[in-house]
């Protein structure tokens, strides 16, 4: 910094002057506080030394250069508004605010300035900042900070009542408003002590908290009734220690807790221990056999009022199409063929409803008949495909496979297996796009061969996929052409893939349709 004194200024006063000015240049040159001026244009003119202890710079590194990419990104706008904003204001008062800088170590530090607009000033011409490194302070700040709320989230968390009194009896802190109490909010409002306890429990913990301020005791556990004015009286168990002398608490800790279901439990125990051990476990017995039977019978009659609302409603719609279709041919014979075609796809979807129904129920009785043989699973596979020609074509939906050029040859029910694949194939064309692209994989590791089929539709929820395979599951994602599903496909395929020791599963790949996959067990080249 430069000094001035005033022309013509005698002797005496001219020393006087030097000697302050040097005495003002120590000052700022031994404080650890940085002392910076800068233009209007955020040019540093001046640094003081003691950049250095605080930034780790020298001051002729921060000489006739803006520091702006000193500072932190997400400070760096909101600092030059502010410097900006001084400059134009031309305000003599000081404003202080903070800001993270670059220390020539590569660590951020938290700075503290204080900014003044000296630019009218002639013997400055600039602004001011005086700043300090504040890091310790703001790092102190934010474990404050942390602590408190972790302490607050425990307190809301904790189902007992945390509550500390006065020597006086006066509530100081209550980590939730006690749900007993008709005006919680006025508890210190009355005289009388300790007024919400039953009348005939209050002395007695007045005695105990009495033992407590005195120090005759430094701790108690204590039970007592408490007026409940919407209710029954609760019960409590309180423990309270003596925590006057802990400058934290500053007056008696009480942990309350409800034990009113305890105490009921324990009532009836009593009265339960009043009959026969062997009596008691025979009700017990007969009583979960009950509950056993009242499950499996409600389980089975909400599948058979599912069964109905399924087969009302899917078989409905088939047949009014059949009774509509069956009066066009009556007067409309130049069209019947078209009606005819149209009375035969409503007799498959109904034949499909039917199959899938007497299939569910054949293989949960275990009635189903099954004949393994070795099967070659791409040749299977191209003619469930080719079956769906027809559908392929007028949703206008093409079929990519990347199948092995070796066969490859597992050991099923062909009709068991065929179910499967026609299972997965239909609902991927079901729930794709018109024009859209059914993908078909197959990959052979040691022993097993995983098929994979993925459609471009919407794909499943999350939430829903745990229900895929359950019957009579109704999905929110809908077949693209209006196609009928019963919801019991997938639990077919599912029941058919355990009784060929193998697997299904779904896999989710969020926009890029849904993928399911059968893993079975494959046939070794030694095996017949």
């Amino acid at each position: 910094m430069e000094e001035a004194t005033p022309p013509d200024a005698p002797k005496p006063v001219e020393e006087a002057l030097q000697s302050q000015l040097a005495i003002f240049r120590a000052l700022i040159e031994h404080s650890s506080d940085v002392i910076i001026i800068s233009d209007e244009n955020g040019i540093e003119r001046y640094v003081s030394p003691s950049i250095k202890n605080v930034l780790g710079y020298e001051p002729e590194e921060m000489l006739l250069r803006s520091q702006y990419l000193l500072h932190h990104p997400d400070d760096r706008d909101r600092v030059r508004d502010i410097f900006f904003g001084l400059v134009k204001s031309r305000s003599k008062t000081p404003i202080s605010f903070t800001w993270r800088f670059l220390h020539k170590d590569g660590t951020w530090r938290w700075i503290e300035a204080t900014a003044t607009n000296q630019l009218d000033n002639p013997l400055i011409q600039g602004i001011i900042l005086n700043f300090r490194d504040v890091t310790e302070r703001k790092e102190l700040q934010a474990r404050i900070e942390h602590d408190t709320k972790r302490f607050r989230a425990i307190m809301d968390a904790i189902q007992d009542q945390i509550q500390i009194f006065d020597t006086n009896g006066k509530m100081l802190f209550a980590n939730k408003i006690p749900d007993f109490m008709e005006h919680p909010e006025k508890v210190n409002e009355r005289d009388e002590l300790l007024w919400w306890i039953h009348e005939e429990d209050r002395q007695r913990v007045i005695t105990e908290f009495t033992k407590l301020v005195t120090g005759e005791a430094s701790a108690v556990l204590t039970e007592y009734r408490i007026v409940n004015p919407n209710g029954p009286d609760c019960y409590l168990e309180t423990f309270a220690s003596n925590q006057i002398e802990n400058e934290a608490i500053g007056g008696i800790l009480a942990n309350v807790r409800d034990i009113t279901q305890r105490k009921e439990f324990e009532e009836a125990l009593r009265l339960a221990k009043e009959k026969a051990e062997a009596d008691a476990l025979e009700i017990e017995r007969s009583n979960l056999e009950i509950r056993l039977k009242n499950r499996e019978l409600k389980k089975l009659n909400e599948e058979k009022n599912e069964l109905l609302q399924i087969v009302s409603h899917d078989l409905k719609n088939p047949l009014y199409n059949l009774q509509h279709e069956a009066r066009a041919i009556l007067t409309s014979p130049e069209t019947a063929r078209l009606h005819t075609q149209r009375v035969l796809q409503c007799a498959d979807t109904m034949l499909s409803l039917i199959n899938n129904f007497l299939s569910i129920h054949a293989i949960e009785s275990g009635r189903i008949l099954e004949h393994a043989e070795p099967l070659n699973l791409q040749d299977l596979l191209q003619r469930v495909l080719a079956s769906y020609r027809e559908t392929l074509r007028n949703k206008a939906i093409t079929v990519t496979t990347d199948l092995p050029h070796q066969p490859v040859r597992v050991l099923a029910d062909v009709n068991s297996l065929t179910q499967i694949l026609d299972n997965l194939i239909s609902n991927a064309i079901k729930y794709s796009p018109g024009g859209g692209q059914v993908s078909v994989g197959m990959t052979v590791s040691t022993g097993a061969v995983a098929v994979r089929v993925q459609d471009q539709g919407v794909g499943v929820p999350l939430d829903e996929v745990e229900r895929l395979f359950q019957k009579f599951t109704k999905l929110s994602t809908k077949p693209t052409a209006g196609e009928s599903s019963n919801g019991l496909g997938l639990a077919i395929a599912r029941k058919l893939v355990k009784r060929l020791q193998g697997d299904i599963w779904y896999e989710h790949h969020p926009g890029k349709g849904a993928t399911f996959v059968v893993e079975l067990p494959t046939l070794t080249d030694s095996q017949p």
